[in-house]
Formats: C-alpha cells, structure tokens, sequence
C-alpha cells in the first residue's frame, strides 16, 4: 500500500497550521480573562496537547494500521462508529468559529468601506475543493506553507517589538488560578489539535529518530504560539481584551508603517494563505469521516454536506454569532477537551490490545 505522507510532511504540518488559528480572536478571549497571565494559559493547554502528542508518536512507532482499522480490530464496529461520530461532531463544531471569525475579519479589516459576506465566500470553494482530495494534499501543502506561516509571524511580530513592553507581563500569575484556567478552557475551541495527528497514524512510515523530530516540530509552534501572545499583550496591555483581531493590530502602530506604509500586510497576507487550509482542516477530516461512517464512495458528497451546513451557518446565523462563540467557549469546551485532548490516550490501550491480539494469531 503507498502511503499518503512523509514523516517529514508531518513535522511541516505541525508547524504551518497549528499556530495559524490561534493569532486572530484567541489572544482577546484569554486576556479577558487571565490578563498579563495569558501566556500561562496558552502553555497549559499546550502542555496537555504535549502529553497526548506523546501517546500519538506511541501510535506511529506500533501500529501500521491506520486509525479507522485500529479502532474497528480493538472495539469492534459498534464501538468503532461510536468514537467515528463524536469525531466528526468534533471537527465540524471546531470549524464553526474560526470560519466565522475570519469572515469578520475580511469584512471588518480588509473591507471596511465595503463590507460583505460576498468577499468571503470563495474560501468555501477552495474548502469545497481541498475536502475532495485525498491526505497527501494536507502533506504536499505543508512542505510550502510552513515557510508562509513562519515568515508572516516573523513579519508581525518584528514589528510589534519597538512598540512592546514586555515587563507588562510581571507580575507573573497575579490573576490566580481561577483566571488562568478559566482562560484555558474558554479557547480550547482553538486549540485541541491533537486528533489531526491521530488521523495521520498508518498513513506514513516513522523511521527511528521521526518521533523526536515531531515532538520537536511541536515545541516550535508552541513557541511560535507564546511569542506572539507574550508580544501581543505587551503592545496592549490592559486594553489587549478588547482588540478583537490581534493580527491586524498587534503590528500597526509601528513607526516604519508610519513612514513607508502598511508593511505589516506583507506578513498578514502570508498568514491568511496558510489560514485558508487551517480553516479547511476540520472540514476535510469531517468529510473523511463521514465517508467512513456511511461507506460513501464517491469523493464530492461528504464534502458538499459538510462545506454546506458550514456555509448555511454563516449565512443564516450571522445574527446570533456572539451566542454561538459564547456556547463553544463554555459548554462545548467540555466536550472538546474530552475528545481532543483525553481519547488520545487511549491510544496506549488499543496500541496494546492490537499487539497482544496479533501475538495470539
């Protein structure tokens, strides 16, 4: 069987996507509530992501099914298609804001004489297009937009230092333990990118030395991730919970843009095009999913459900966006970090049953 990925792509996937999501409206909601304190915040969560990353490269080492095979050989079809559908409730409620926020921000920043929803939607056609192809799409997108995604931060966050101060952080956890974890659960919506990683197991070959290299590749994005809520709060600092799209603000105020004008929009365009596939991520593992779920065979049906009930939530729930972004970070934060940071771990116990029944073959 050729394999879809390369351990490679993999390391590059981690790096180009992960932090993307998490620079627009997530460095307001955690200053909100855990002020100079966010970073901390951020680094929970991260660690616990570390954690069940650990349990994933476990996968990758013992097993060469792939997940969808790993779970049916350990808990049956039943059980199998149970954990199939909370994941694709998971990918498609993850999806929700971020699409949301995004639209927002291409109206309200990149179109603020003429806004309309009529600009964004071309994002649904390309998710409409990456959702009909098959993984290596994700892999062979990695090996060029990691270079975008870490360019462009390099780009804003040059930028934003001048303006920075970054004693603004000190005293370090003067917010207590409610407000800092209360941060981290509220923007678990935005995180909580482990069950990507899960679904690439079996689809690529972990030579000795890879594991280490991911693990890596993670510790990158995560201080990616740090660096720029660090920055983005010492440019704000008490009125950081109100600049609801840090991307754009965080760097405007320099004074090179004063003199030769916007540079910074070098660096967000080159965000904004690894967005796009960010964006897609959810959906596309949706569609794979629901595939699996109903044996569909034709590659354009899961992904027309799934990008149109994306698209008909945009349209038709515009109005009631604050309620939904308020219910995924409270309510549903419980669910995804139940199914995207604590099933991973039960990585370690199907790894282990597969290989003892495989033993008793």
């Amino acid at each position: 069987m050729k394999l879809e990925l390369k351990s490679r792509q993999v390391c590059l996937f981690i790096i180009a996507f992960f932090p993307i999501v998490k620079i627009f409206t997530a460095p307001s909601v955690l200053s909100s509530f855990a002020s100079n304190d966010l970073w901390i915040s951020t680094l929970i969560i991260l660690a616990v992501d570390f954690i069940g990353l650990l349990a994933i490269v476990y996968a990758y080492k013992h097993t060469k099914s792939d997940l969808f095979a790993l779970i049916e050989n350990t808990l049956g079809k039943f059980w199998a298609r149970t954990v199939f559908v909370l994941y694709f409730v998971f990918f498609f409620l993850k999806a929700i804001v971020p699409i949301n926020e995004q639209k927002d921000y291409v109206e309200l920043t990149l179109y603020t004489l003429m806004p309309s929803k009529l600009y964004f939607l071309p994002f649904f056609a390309v998710a409409l297009y990456l959702c009909c192809k098959r993984l290596r799409v994700l892999g062979r997108a990695a090996d060029v937009l990691w270079a975008f995604s870490v360019l462009g931060l390099i780009v804003l966050i040059s930028l934003s230092i001048p303006n920075a101060d970054y004693t603004a952080i000190l005293p370090i956890g003067v917010n207590g333990f409610d407000g800092i974890f209360k941060a981290s659960y509220s923007v678990l919506n935005w995180f909580c990118d482990l069950p990507y990683l899960m679904f690439f197991i079996g689809n690529f070959r972990l030579k000795k030395g890879d594991g280490v290299k991911i693990a890596i590749s993670f510790l990158i994005s995560v201080i990616m991730i740090v660096v720029f809520m660090i920055t983005f709060y010492s440019v704000f600092t008490s009125i950081a919970y109100r600049q609801r799209f840090a991307l754009t603000e965080i760097s405007k105020y320099t004074a090179v843009i004063n003199n030769i004008g916007r540079f910074d929009y070098l660096g967000i365009v080159l965000i904004l095009v690894s967005n796009i596939f960010a964006l897609s991520l959810p959906l596309f593992f949706a569609c794979k999913i629901l595939d699996k779920i109903f044996n569909i065979t034709k590659k354009w049906i899961s992904p027309i459900f799934v990008v149109g009930a994306q698209l008909v939530i945009l349209l038709v729930f515009t109005r009631n966006f604050a309620s939904i972004e308020n219910f995924m970070k409270t309510y549903a934060s419980a669910f995804f970090f139940i199914v995207g940071n604590i099933l991973p771990l039960f990585l370690l116990a199907l790894v282990k049953k597969e290989k003892k029944y495989a033993k008793n073959i």
